[in-house]
């Protein structure tokens, strides 16, 4: 009877955490000069894949967008004009300290 409990509940808590992550939306850096090609680069333990002018994270986490993973990508990749999705984003002040010397 217990394995049949904890197999239920294992199954509820999967479904739960897969509805939830499904609901996250990309994030999205714009940089202000475009990458020369197609770049694969880990920001604050979230992956990111960079064209153009824009660095898309498809599944991002809980520090995705803080200015920890702006000033990576900024090492990488130059000034960051803008860094969230379409609910939040990081605050203009953020964004000057995260670029730093290159704004």
């Amino acid at each position: 009877m217990r394995l049949a409990a904890a197999l239920a509940t294992g199954l509820m808590l999967s479904m739960f955490t897969a509805g939830s992550a499904s609901a996250m939306e990309p994030v999205v850096a714009k940089l202000r000069a475009a990458t020369e090609k197609k770049v694969k680069f880990v920001a604050a333990g979230t992956i990111f894949q960079s064209e153009g002018t824009q660095c898309v994270a498809a599944v991002p986490n809980y520090r995705t967008i803080t200015l920890e993973a702006c000033r990576q990508l900024s090492r990488r990749f130059g000034a960051i004009d803008s860094l969230g999705d379409a609910r939040r984003s990081l605050s203009s002040e953020k964004l000057a300290t995260c670029n730093g010397s290159r704004a």
